[in-house]
């Protein structure tokens, strides 16, 4: 037993030694600003480094390899452009796609949460004033590491705390910042406890300030003070499990409704309560709800109560969620801050929230588990999301359509895509599935436009018909968009911008436009492509296209030679990413519209292959063909570098092969430009000479006429 103890001790050790290397960065937005999360291993050592528009993260971990695939999936805004580590081991590079700041502070010891906030990147207030005086480290003890936030105090000894406190008084007072009266040299006498310090002709609400004070957030501009969060609410204190009892639900339901109404018929506050936790408790939210409307003055524990229902009936929480920021908390109060928040928190409980989840009746885990499980997938909890279904798949004789949508869910975040589609197909055809067969059809028809596949003639008429069904419901805007696409990948491009044109201003309607004009970009016919594309840049329809769309209609217009409507579209100040791609694309229309100097200024940062391709044709407008060869020999265009190269003249030595086609035109050239060997003194024998040079000369030229292709 004790070996197989030792071996379990190795095999964990060992598992968790490969897993710290990899750190799994999460995002999330917020207003204001954007926050990641990256989980370490306990007491890890880290540097955050800032510059300009960006910031580098530093793990002291051997190998470390940052996992960011999720993160862009979460952001709504612009504030962080791209995340790149150039190897294992290498700092984690972020740029922002604005005029940003970051800043970092270490949560449970385990977690490096990074916010990105705008702002200006200033050098510290304090350059100028030296170092405090900090006596030497105690022998035995390393010295403190340096970190990325400034955190002298937590790393500080007794003594090095009051000697940074007394430099830092003596350099105030220098600067005049505060005045210091030194008590005189001898026994003071000591305040006793209890004496108020405030003033006895001052009222003691007043609050004092100075300077120091308000310099505290601009010395300090890297921290962002950590708001006060609320109190866990605990298990106890809830006591869920109580709402209902083991009676059948009609006979606990009839015990209440009897005497909900006293005498006079006044309204019985506690009964009340207990039929509405009754209801949430079996998931009927609405009707607990109605019974909470009920009560004139909401008594103690009105606001869980109303929470939880809204959250069985799925329906979005109030302003005032008593279950707001508790995700982090050890209870049941966990499980409803995640369902009700509809998304995971960077210091989300996972733990806590399946053994709340776990502790839910039947017919609750039933109903909840397909919704949490898509709450975990969304944060890339994949091994919890699988748990949650699982646990529904033992109670749940057979895979509702609900179920059966987030298992899709979770193989999509797998990257299996022919489960997938299995399972969404299961359930569109499904026979029981009254709106969940639209919604699957409508994450079908994503997926294969993501994949860019096309639709079945089946798939394109029911989106058909589901767009009439339900044009007067709340899926009436997502059918109409998913109609839209289908007939975009079925390249029914004029009526499926019809449809989209006749739909109302909104998200659905902008996601529908973009995925149109990608497909019309890559697909259409110039014609087609052209026509839609003019209509697209007027103003009420070109102010919802995202980057991508309009880099791809830049991109096909610059194809076609439209250079205006190139420059317009990848010259769009809303745009912050993809900056290279837009540039080339600048300076592809400064090309057309013969501006090559511009074109090279738009590619001055850019070294891709694409960029030095355009600086080749730049070069080749102005006439420098040598610098083009040498361009395009780079890019391993051999035969188009010896073009411009026999073209500028150059010697042989650059003609490569040397005996391929440019070469030998290079020395024809050569030779026509040898005058003829003269004989003054024998007019005849010159006369002759003169006659074979210049048969030898048009055999020359038309050698070089053949050779480049002219007739």
């Amino acid at each position: 037993m004790k070996r197989i103890g030792f071996l379990i001790a190795v095999l964990v050790t060992a598992a968790s030694a490969v897993t710290a290397k990899d750190v799994v960065v999460r995002s999330g937005e917020h207003d204001g600003f954007t926050r990641l999360v990256f989980d370490v291993p306990p007491d890890t050592r880290w540097v955050l480094a800032q510059r300009k528009n960006g910031a580098s993260l530093t793990i002291a971990l051997d190998d470390v390899t940052f996992k960011t695939g999720s993160v862009f999936g979460r952001l709504t805004t612009n504030r962080l452009a791209s995340l790149s580590q150039k190897n294992p081991g290498s700092a984690l590079e972020l740029e922002f796609g604005c005029n940003c700041v970051a800043s970092a502070f270490l949560y449970r010891n385990s977690m490096i949460v990074l916010d990105i906030a705008p702002g200006e990147l200033l050098p510290p207030l304090l350059e100028d004033i030296p170092p405090p005086l900090i006596g030497k480290t105690a022998q035995g003890k390393p010295p403190s590491v340096e970190t990325g936030l400034h955190l002298p105090l937590l790393t500080m000894t007794e003594q090095g705390i009051k000697d940074q406190l007394s430099t830092r008084l003596l350099q105030g007072a220098d600067r005049k910042l505060l005045d210091l009266k030194l008590a005189p040299v001898g026994p003071r006498n000591t305040a006793p406890s209890g004496t108020s310090v405030v003033a006895p002709q001052l009222s003691s609400n007043l609050r004092l300030t100075t300077v120091l004070d308000d310099l505290q957030n601009v010395l300090n501009a890297e921290l962002q003070p950590i708001d006060q969060r609320p109190a866990c609410i605990s298990t106890a204190e809830l006591s869920f499990a109580s709402w209902s009892g083991d009676s059948p639900f009609p006979d606990q339901v009839s015990a209440h409704r009897s005497g909900l109404y006293k005498e006079f018929d006044k309204l019985d506050d506690e009964k009340a309560m207990k039929l509405a936790k009754l209801y949430a408790s079996f998931g009927f939210g609405a009707e607990a709800l109605s019974v909470l409307r009920l009560l004139e003055t909401p008594p103690e524990g009105f606001e869980p109560v109303a929470a939880i229902a809204r959250v069985v009936d799925n329906r979005p929480p109030l302003p005032r969620n008593p279950f707001n920021d508790l995700q982090r908390c050890d209870g049941d109060a966990a499980l409803w801050a995640m369902l009700s928040e509809s998304e995971l928190a960077p210091d989300a409980n996972v733990e806590a929230i399946e053994h709340a989840y776990s502790r839910l009746p039947d017919h609750l885990r039933r109903q909840l588990g397909p919704r949490l499980s898509e709450i975990l997938v969304n944060a890339q909890q994949l091994e919890a999301a699988r748990r949650i279904l699982r646990s529904v798949d033992r109670i749940e004789p057979e895979t509702t359509s609900g179920v059966a949508q987030a298992k899709a869910s979770v193989a999509k975040a797998e990257g299996n895509s022919d489960r997938e589609e299995e399972l969404l197909t299961e359930v569109i055809t499904s026979t029981n599935a009254a709106t969940e067969s639209p919604l699957a059809l409508a994450r079908l028809v994503e997926k294969r436009w993501s994949e860019r596949k096309a639709v079945s003639s089946q798939e394109l008429e029911l989106a058909a018909s589901y767009a009439v069904e339900f044009r007067r419901s709340e899926l009436g805007l997502m059918m109409n968009r998913t109609y839209a696409i289908a007939l975009s990948l079925s390249q029914e491009f004029d009526r499926a911008f019809d449809v989209i044109k006749a739909q109302p201003p909104g998200p659905d309607s902008g996601g529908a436009i973009n995925r149109h004009l990608q497909l019309l970009a890559e697909r259409s016919d110039d014609a087609t492509f052209l026509r839609q594309t003019m209509e697209a840049m007027q103003p009420d329809m070109a102010a919802v296209l995202t980057t991508d769309t309009a880099i791809a209609l830049a991109s096909r217009l610059a194809d076609l030679g439209f250079a205006q409507q190139t420059f317009a579209l990848a010259n769009r100040p809303e745009d912050q990413s993809r900056r290279l791609d837009r540039a080339r694309l600048r300076a592809r229309a400064a090309l057309l519209s013969g501006r090559p100097h511009q074109a090279l200024l738009e590619l001055a940062d850019d070294n891709s292959e694409e960029a030095n391709a355009l600086r080749a044709q730049a070069m080749v407008s102005t006439e420098d063909f040598a610098a083009a060869g040498d361009m395009l020999r780079d890019l391993e265009q051999n035969e188009a570098a010896s073009r411009y190269f026999w073209l500028a003249g150059v010697s042989d030595e650059r003609l490569e092969p040397a005996g391929g086609k440019y070469a030998a035109l290079n020395q024809t050239t050569q030779a026509l430009s040898d005058l003829p060997e003269r004989l003054a003194e024998k007019p005849l024998a010159d006369a002759e000479n003169l006659l074979k040079d210049s048969q030898s000369a048009r055999q020359r030229i038309d050698e070089m006429f053949n050779a480049v292709g002219v007739k």
